[in-house]
């Protein structure tokens, strides 16, 4: 069966000489590893750059079920980026948020709202004239809805901390599973944001920093064998 759809790339290898293995998330199929023949070829070299993380594709592809790898008829780019490759800050949170939704997605069904969420947020960050510096905050934030375990409830004075476990605000703080009050009303704040909107919030770089491991320690418990290797460079980067 042929048909068409668009994809992001999250990560390829090096399978011959001349082939490479793609693992791209689709619009049509979800999560699928595809094998491309012939691409690292001299004659092919430019098809082969287009296989590198990040790019967002058009495609023609061929599936068959119960097939671990499957093969890609045609392909070509369906967004140029215009500031990604050349913005050292973008470059980094745009490869921080690759990491985490290949470490995060293992479904191999189609998906239509989250694969448009993640399309649509590579496409606003590159699309930004000023970078909003809670993006991949409210990205995190925003995921989760997605992955199924977006938090639940509202900050209030009542209830003041967000328990990271249950993924509920609540009136009791149970250290170290809950943020502290302050912190749970910038989680509030960001789920009423998107990545769209390049609103400012009167935080310190030291409480974003806070925020981002607390969210990232939020996704430990909710996804089996998550773990990145990028938040310290992003931090560095952020600085």
């Amino acid at each position: 069966m042929y048909l068409k759809t668009k994809g992001i790339v999250l990560h390829t290898v090096k399978f011959s000489e001349t082939s490479v293995i793609t693992k791209i998330y689709t619009e049509q199929l979800g999560l699928v590893s595809y094998i491309v023949k012939g691409v690292r070829s001299a004659k092919s070299k430019s098809k082969a750059a287009l296989l590198q993380p990040l790019t967002l594709l058009e495609m023609e592809v061929s599936h068959r079920e119960n097939k671990s790898l499957q093969y890609i008829k045609e392909f070509r780019r369906a967004y140029n980026y215009q500031s990604i490759p050349f913005d050292t800050l973008k470059s980094a949170i745009a490869l921080f948020l690759l990491e985490v939704i290949s470490k995060s997605i293992r479904e191999h069904e189609q998906n239509d709202e989250m694969f448009e969420f993640i399309y649509d947020s590579f496409c606003a960050l590159d699309q930004s004239q000023k970078l909003n510096p809670d993006f991949h905050l409210i990205f995190l934030v925003h995921f989760t809805r997605y992955l199924g375990f977006s938090p639940h409830g509202n900050f209030s004075e009542e209830l003041q901390f967000f328990e990271l476990r249950e993924g509920v605000f609540t009136k009791y703080s149970s250290e170290p599973n809950t943020l502290n009050a302050k912190e749970s009303k910038f989680l509030n704040d960001l789920m009423a944001t998107t990545v769209f909107e390049n609103s400012q919030f009167k935080v310190s770089r030291a409480e974003r920093k806070q925020l981002m491991k607390s969210l990232l320690r939020y996704y430990q418990m909710h996804i089996e064998n998550f773990s990145l290797r990028s938040p310290e460079i992003l931090e560095v980067l952020l600085d």
